[in-house]
């Protein structure tokens, strides 16, 4: 039997970044009858513009936003990043340390494509350009360069995010 220690528990948590060890906490939400559960961040969405389906990686957390795809090498056709902010601000994106071209698709809080950079390059002098959108954005989805045009992804389209775990 193995017996964890709670001000253990509370130290390991504080270490571990993404809060993965047994006993720890990351998000409590009440319920109607006031008492708390536990739930996390999932870690994958199926987002749907249109037709069009991509299943995305999440990057929930500061360290994820600030990681995103950097130093990835390839991204799978239907796949991508979502970007989940935690209020609907402008937020500003570039390419440093990005090996792969990449589209950038701003939706706001009510789930509507607001813009989409198509094909921005990975940053290769610096200061890098930075990408922002024309108003406050909730989410930010990265896609393979020329995704978005292949699909007809434009301003204005109905946005679904599907929590997938």
């Amino acid at each position: 039997m193995r017996v964890q220690s709670p001000l253990l528990i509370t130290i390991m948590c504080a270490i571990v970044a993404a809060s993965t060890l047994p006993g720890c906490v990351t998000t409590q939400t009440s319920t109607l009858n006031n008492t708390s559960t536990i739930s996390t961040a999932p870690t994958h969405y199926l987002v749907t513009i249109g037709k069009t389906r991509v299943y995305a990686e999440a990057a929930n957390t500061p360290e994820e936003r600030e990681t995103g795809l950097m130093n990835r090498t390839s991204l799978n056709e239907n796949a991508g990043m979502l970007f989940v902010f935690p209020t609907e601000q402008k937020q500003s994106f570039w390419m440093k340390n990005m090996r792969i071209p990449l589209d950038i698709v701003f939706i706001t809080a009510d789930k509507h494509v607001l813009n989409v950079y198509q094909s921005v390059p990975p940053c290769t002098t610096y200061p890098c350009v930075s990408y922002m959108p024309s108003a406050p954005i909730k989410y930010v989805l990265e896609v393979n360069a020329g995704f978005s045009q292949q699909h007809g992804i434009a301003s204005g389209d109905n946005v679904s995010i599907t929590a997938l775990s």
